[in-house]
């Protein structure tokens, strides 16, 4: 069995609701690299990555350039081999950012054709824990009039999830706590709320959030400030009386055994289309395993359903704005506030080939 055709496509899909982050502003499209990957038998895989605009040609590049001579003609089931592979090619100029992302659309591919070959979903490829992961809504943006957010609440409560996410870093905290206070009594004292602040602030700002939002029986704050202020996140956590949820802005194994073993974490939060794939995704998921952590997902909630669906330790999915629903056959599927994740082979998401077309930008 050896690899026979690699193809890299890039799209410029665009949002149904523009979204807007304090670390990135108003966001109305994305960019997607699509890599498909045949073997010599006829089966295939498919993985993708997400960027923001402008960003896809760049990571579409390396996959070509950098990648498509150590693919072709390989043993695809060597996925371990063929990942440290392609991580040492650029290992000098890369080490994470692109080359992580270009890494995780060929690794997710390499995993759905193994999928597709054995006729076993991911899930089971990987551990096979439990197939239901709790889930949780996470396409309330900063943006948003607070009507807006408590009707996006309301539309995911009746969608069946049982967890709620919204942004913070708002110009003043007296907005965020304002807001957050409209959606803690919306919500009622039963349903999870997690708040998202998108490194919206210096460590002392943080605190002073951390305080003023403690009350508020929040599941988690994520990302209040850098990705890598180890330091901080410890002291953060040490002291600021609410978790802790980060990583979707860190890109190795190494770095998050920086922010875990600072004790900087409460639930770890892999991405899997900036870490370098699936493969990475289940080593740091062991890793926080190893610490005695619950591990949560960023975006990509179809393929992440399985990862989470392999692990002991799995906490939460986030169900993510940057959706493909209207590419694919079946969408995610929930029931009493779980997402489950499916019986079909590989990752199991069949997207609408024509339909992504009419958005293909390289």
């Amino acid at each position: 069995m050896k690899i026979d055709r690699i193809e890299t496509t890039v799209y410029r899909l665009p949002l149904p609701t523009p979204v807007q982050a304090a670390s990135t502003g108003v966001m109305s499209e994305f960019d997607m690299v699509m890599s498909r990957i045949t073997d010599s038998d006829g089966a295939s895989g498919c993985g993708y990555t997400v960027l923001f605009p402008g960003q896809g040609g760049a990571v579409a590049s390396i996959i070509e350039n950098g990648f498509g001579d150590i693919l072709q003609g390989a043993d695809p089931r060597r996925i371990e081999w063929l990942w440290r592979q392609m991580w040492r090619r650029l290992h000098y100029s890369g080490r994470g950012g692109p080359v992580t992302f270009a890494l995780a659309a060929v690794d997710t591919a390499l995993w759905d054709l193994r999928g597709n070959s054995l006729s076993e979903p991911l899930w089971r490829l990987l551990g096979g824990h439990d197939p239901a992961v709790r889930a949780y809504a996470g396409n309330i943006d900063l943006n948003f009039p607070v009507q807006q957010l408590l009707d996006g609440a309301t539309r995911s409560l009746e969608a069946g999830f049982k967890s709620i996410k919204m942004r913070l870093g708002k110009p003043t905290l007296r907005e965020d706590v304002a807001r957050v206070t409209a959606m803690r009594d919306h919500l009622g004292p039963d349903i999870e709320l997690m708040t998202d602040a998108n490194e919206a602030w210096r460590t002392d700002q943080a605190m002073k959030a951390f305080h003023a939002l403690r009350d508020f029986d929040l599941v988690w704050i994520e990302e209040p400030i850098g990705p890598t202020d180890y330091t901080g996140y410890a002291h953060l956590r040490a002291h600021g009386g609410v978790p802790i949820s980060a990583g979707e802005n860190l890109h190795t194994v190494s770095e998050f055994t920086s922010l875990i073993s600072a004790g900087g974490v409460d639930f770890p939060e892999p991405d899997l289309t900036t870490c370098g794939g699936v493969t990475p995704w289940m080593k740091i998921a062991r890793l926080a395993e190893a610490h005695a952590l619950p591990v949560t997902s960023h975006g990509a909630h179809d393929v992440h359903i399985h990862l989470l669906a392999a692990c002991p330790n799995a906490a939460y999915l986030e169900v993510h704005g940057f959706g493909l629903e209207n590419y694919m056959a079946e969408p995610l599927k929930m029931e009493d506030g779980n997402a489950i994740a499916p019986d079909r082979p590989g990752h199991g998401i069949a997207f609408d080939w024509d339909k992504l077309e009419a958005h293909r930008s390289k």
